[in-house]
């Protein structure tokens, strides 16, 4: 079985590569080293580590709100954010005001995220009261500690 912290150590294995928003990212290559977008990210890692995709587009392009729409309609479980915060692996998104962004939670007050142009892929704080996450979101299947 999988586990959340998979994800992060996958995840690791990606800091300090290129971020540049909106480039388009091969789902299916086990050996993508960027560039990356924060929803190709995260869906790639989601992938590569339970063969699973969520978080894509009818037109199968990674996008913050089809995260959004995959928690909806239960594609994925939603948790409570200050939760997600507390567990490796768990998922934060935030979804708002026409602003999307999405990342790992390392489980320890940190993340690994693709974050922008400035910083790339990169470990970074989960305060969600610091940066305005919606959800938390886990995936199926995947063994997660503290959950």
């Amino acid at each position: 079985m999988h586990k959340g912290m998979d994800f992060i150590r996958l995840a690791a294995t990606r800091i300090g590569e290129k971020y540049v928003y909106g480039c388009d990212v091969d789902l299916d290559d086990p050996d993508w080293h960027g560039p990356w977008d924060c929803a190709e990210f995260v869906t790639w890692v989601v992938k590569q580590i339970t063969g699973m995709t969520f978080g894509v587009t009818i037109d199968y392009n990674p996008w913050t709100g089809a995260w959004l729409s995959d928690m909806r309609c239960g594609k994925v479980q939603k948790i409570d954010v200050y939760r997600a915060c507390k567990v490796s692996g768990a998922i934060l998104l935030r979804r708002h005001d026409g602003r999307g962004h999405i990342v790992f939670s390392d489980g320890k007050g940190g993340t690994i995220e693709a974050k922008g142009t400035n910083w790339g892929v990169c470990r970074d704080v989960s305060n969600p009261d610091e940066r305005d996450f919606d959800y938390g979101i886990l995936i199926p299947g995947v063994q997660y500690e503290g959950v």
